[in-house]
């Protein structure tokens, strides 16, 4: 999963893309919510291409979440399969740091990640292979940034 964990490359990618666009938005928002109890959250749609879907949640399944998992980083990743709509899956990335998270390139978290990617995959190389794959599953992807309040 992705430094969110569905493909850690492609979460990771789309946030540090949106971080330009969404950083002056985003810091503000957390300015204001600072002093209510907030937490963040990147919120990724994605659709997968015709006969892909399976193939997909096997490597989400089998290589990210594992992966996820084994780092013992407890990255709190939820996913959610639709069965209706236009997209296939939706995964919530929370963003402990808040929206500070999409500045960081190297995170300790992600850096973990990466380590029992490769320890499934067998080799960097063939880490690097599954996840370039399975961005050639995807047909469209969304990423948003949100916040949750405590009490509401």
């Amino acid at each position: 999963m992705r430094n969110s964990n569905i493909g850690k490359g492609l979460a990771t990618a789309a946030a540090l893309a949106l971080a330009l666009v969404f950083m002056p938005a985003a810091a503000q928002a957390q300015d204001a919510a600072q002093a209510e109890e907030v937490t963040w959250a990147s919120v990724t749609m994605t659709r997968f291409h015709t006969g892909k879907r399976d193939r997909a949640l096997e490597i989400i399944k089998d290589y990210f979440a594992k992966a996820d998992r084994m780092s013992g980083v407890d990255s709190g990743v939820h996913g959610i399969h639709l069965d209706t709509g236009e997209w296939d899956v939706i995964y919530v990335f929370p963003m402990k740091g808040g929206p500070g998270d999409l500045a960081k390139r190297n995170s300790p978290e992600g850096e973990k990640w990466m380590a029992e990617m490769i320890k499934l995959a067998g080799s960097k190389e063939a880490a690097e292979k599954l996840m370039a794959e399975f961005d050639t599953l995807i047909a469209a992807q969304v990423t948003q940034i949100g916040h949750a309040h405590s009490d509401h």
